[in-house]
């Protein structure tokens, strides 16, 4: 049973920005995952008042991209590479259950988690791939999304150089950084947006731009 403690604070964090049943979903993210984190570590210890205002919070702050399909397409919107606990991927998804989006995590048990979540929230049209990114993989997963999100991932510079290549012409990045991007990423793409991240001085979220050369 959803525990009304989880909701408060959704509510005390978001005001009227999410609809009830997003806080709904939510809530019952964060008591999966308060369950889950007792046996498998997903994130750090800290209590979920702590989450909400830096784990949800920073992933509800792409809604300022995460904008409806220019497609209309079939494919997944959004693939979420490192989605781990599920943020952002899960999170987006209980935003705009409508919209495709694809979870990507190596680990076996985080990607059980993953899959127990959106049987959970009800978001059928999340899938979970249980997979480590490499160059080939990128590239196939990539080839039909209009979003990527990247969240406390680092992918190493030819399976990072494969999956922008491998974006669709109206293809972007989603990246949560630091004050300075990271020198493979400045390389291939340019900035388009920036917010940033509620609760730090010093971290934002980008809207790269992939740098399409010859």
């Amino acid at each position: 049973m959803f525990h009304v403690k989880h909701e408060e604070l959704f509510r005390r964090e978001f005001g009227e920005l999410l609809s009830r049943e997003t806080i709904g979903r939510l809530g019952r993210h964060a008591e999966l995952l308060e369950q889950w984190n007792r046996v498998v570590r997903l994130v750090g210890e800290d209590s979920p008042d702590v989450w909400v205002r830096r784990h949800y919070a920073e992933s509800v702050a792409a809604r300022a991209f995460w904008k409806p399909s220019k497609t209309g397409g079939d494919g997944p919107s959004l693939l979420d590479i490192g989605s781990s606990a599920g943020f952002p991927g899960l999170v987006l998804a209980a935003l705009q259950p409508e919209r495709r989006v694809v979870l990507v995590e190596a680990r076996e048990r985080k990607a059980a988690f993953l899959a127990e979540a959106v049987r959970e929230l009800d978001l059928p049209r999340v899938r979970v791939v249980r997979e480590r990114v490499g160059p080939e993989s990128a590239g196939r997963l990539a080839g039909a999304v209009e979003f990527v999100t990247l969240r406390g991932v680092r992918l190493p510079k030819v399976t990072l150089a494969r999956l922008i290549e491998a974006l669709p012409g109206g293809g972007r990045l989603m990246v949560w950084a630091g004050r300075e991007l990271a020198s493979g990423l400045a390389a291939m793409c340019s900035v388009e947006e920036e917010v940033n991240l509620p609760d730090s001085r010093h971290r934002r979220l980008l809207l790269l731009r992939p740098i399409r050369r010859g």
